[in-house]
C-alpha cells in the first residue's frame, strides 16, 4: 500500500503514528476539533484502508525502536562488564571462585572459562572503557598530525606552481635551496 488518496486520511495516519492519540492527531491533521471528534477518531481509526496505513508506516518506527534497544543493551553490557569487582572472582581465603559461584557482573565479564567450572580469562576491561568512553564521547578525536596534512590540498596545479615559484623568489633572494624543486627541463 502506499500514501492513501485523501490527504486529510493520509495526514491523519502520519499525525497518528507519532504519539498514538487519535484526537490530537485528527486536529493536527485538520479536522474540526468540536465534541464530534471522538467519532470522528472511531470511524477513521475503524477504516480498513486507514488502520493498513497505520500500520505500514509503524513498520520504520518499529525498526528504529529495535535498533535503539539493542545499542542500549550493548551499553548495558559493556557498563556490567566494567562495573565488574576483580576482588569478586575469589572467596575470602584467596581461591578462585567457581563459575557458578560468580555474580552476574563478574560472570558476564567473563570471556572464557574452564572445563572444571573455575573462571578463566576475564574481558579487557580496559578496551570495555575505552568502547564506552567513545561512545559517550568522553575524548575528542585527535587532530590530524602535521606529516598526515597536505597544505596543497584542494589547490590547482596552477596556484601550487606560483607557490613554488614564490617561494624560489623568497630563498633566492636569501640565498636558500629548494632542493630540487626545479621543474624538470629548467636549469636552477
Amino acid at each position: 500500500m502506499s500514501v492513501l488518496r485523501s490527504r486529510s486520511h493520509e495526514r491523519f495516519c502520519r499525525e497518528y503514528v507519532r504519539d498514538l492519540d487519535g484526537k490530537a492527531a485528527a486536529i493536527r491533521a485538520g479536522y474540526t476539533a468540536g465534541s464530534h471528534i471522538g467519532d470522528t477518531v472511531t470511524r477513521l481509526l475503524k477504516d480498513p484502508r486507514i488502520q493498513r496505513r497505520i500500520a505500514e508506516l509503524q513498520v520504520p518506527i518499529a525498526k528504529e525502536a529495535r535498533a535503539e534497544a539493542e545499542a542500549d543493551w550493548v551499553v548495558a553490557q559493556l557498563v556490567r562488564i566494567a562495573r565488574a569487582d576483580p576482588r569478586k572472582f575469589f572467596h575470602a581465603d584467596g581461591t578462585p571462585k567457581k563459575v557458578h559461584e560468580l555474580g552476574d557482573d563478574e560472570a558476564a565479564a567473563l570471556s572464557a572459562f574452564e572445563p572444571s567450572g573455575d573462571a578463566g580469562k576475564v574481558i579487557d576491561r580496559l578496551k570495555v572503557l575505552e568502547l564506552l568512553g567513545r561512545h559517550f564521547g568522553l575524548w575528542p578525536q585527535k587532530p590530524p598530525s602535521p606529516q598526515d596534512t597536505n597544505p596543497f590540498e584542494g589547490m590547482s596545479l596552477d596556484d601550487i606552481r606560483r607557490v613554488r615559484d614564490r617561494v624560489g623568489r623568497i630563498l633566492g633572494r636569501t640565498g636558500g635551496d629548494l632542493g630540487g624543486s626545479a621543474p624538470p627541463g629548467r636549469a636552477r
